[in-house]
């Protein structure tokens, strides 16, 4: 909480993949002293990214998901911000990490134009994240860098792929989008010269990117359950083929799982046709599996599963 008695309020967006979570632990991490609080948006039904979150407490964490805090959900998001502050006085800072698909405007609308918001939260800012590997590539120009304009702080991620010449290129490509917002870099998901106070929000026109209220209808979600373990080598056959196939059509892959003689859960990533299954820390307790799937699904067919 800053000195007029209101808690900062730091927004993360950025597209599918572009590694909000990682960054929001980074954050965490290098913060360790302090009490954060964190409201997750997923616009899948079930909450995978709030599972990877590392540095804040279970009961600090708000989930809101199956919709986006931007059009679907907006009731619940302001009803979620009311408990916070009831429930949790002392939070020093609030994190709030939108979907990949979220315009973030009507995410930052309620501090300026909802009065008890204005009372209790400080708008610190909006962090963008930026996808130096899969940009060109995004199947949602548009909307990715509507996030990108109304950001106050850009993060070019995955920047450890570039040499010296990319990295300027991609920085002057996202500086024509938003010349106002400061810029830097992330390496293997670490931002070495980002410093939260030094986000700042500033007031910006792009009549260029004027935002109309939108319900994602050409973006779905499929998820799968499953309540026992799987074999491993036949997973990731079943999924490369699929990503192979339907790599314009899927968009984004998330996933929590368990694998046969496996003792630790493993947390699926995967964006742009690529994926990365990375073992974690946590003891397989609860044999079950969760694997989210967002894209242009119409014409997916992904019943079958191994």
């Amino acid at each position: 909480m800053n000195t007029s008695g209101k808690i900062p309020v730091t927004i993360i967006t950025g597209f599918l993949g572009a590694g909000k979570t990682t960054f929001i632990n980074g954050i965490l991490k290098n913060n360790a002293e302090l009490k954060f609080a964190l409201v997750e948006n997923e616009f899948g039904e079930v909450a995978i990214d709030s599972k990877l979150i590392k540095g804040v407490e279970a009961s600090r964490i708000f989930e809101l998901k199956n919709g986006c805090i931007c059009c679907t959900i907006s009731n619940e998001y302001e009803l979620a911000l009311a408990e916070l502050v009831e429930k949790f006085p002392d939070v020093y800072h609030l994190l709030i990490e939108t979907t990949g698909i979220a315009n973030p405007a009507p995410v930052i609308r309620p501090f300026f134009a909802d009065e008890n918001m204005t009372k209790l939260f400080h708008f610190n800012g909006t962090v963008c994240l930026v996808d130096a590997l899969n940009y060109q590539r995004y199947p949602a120009k548009i909307l990715a860098n509507k996030q990108i304009a109304i950001a106050d702080y850009l993060i070019i991620t995955k920047a450890e792929e570039l040499n010296a010449e990319q990295k300027t290129a991609f920085s002057d490509v996202v500086k024509r989008i938003n010349p106002y917002a400061k810029t830097a870099f992330s390496e293997f998901g670490f931002a070495p010269d980002f410093q939260l106070s030094q986000v700042g929000y500033q007031l910006k026109v792009f009549p260029e990117f004027e935002i109309n209220e939108q319900s994602h209808e050409t973006i779905q979600t499929k998820t799968f359950r499953f309540n026992h373990p799987l074999e491993l080598n036949v997973f990731n056959d079943w999924l490369s083929y699929h990503l192979d196939i339907y790599k314009e059509q899927i968009y984004r892959i998330k996933g929590i799982f368990c694998f046969e003689d496996e003792p630790y859960y493993y947390y699926l990533q995967g964006v742009g046709g690529g994926f990365e299954l990375t073992e974690s820390d946590s003891l397989v307790l609860e044999k079950k599996c969760e694997l989210v799937i967002i894209g242009n699904l119409k014409d997916v067919n992904l019943d079958y599963f191994p």
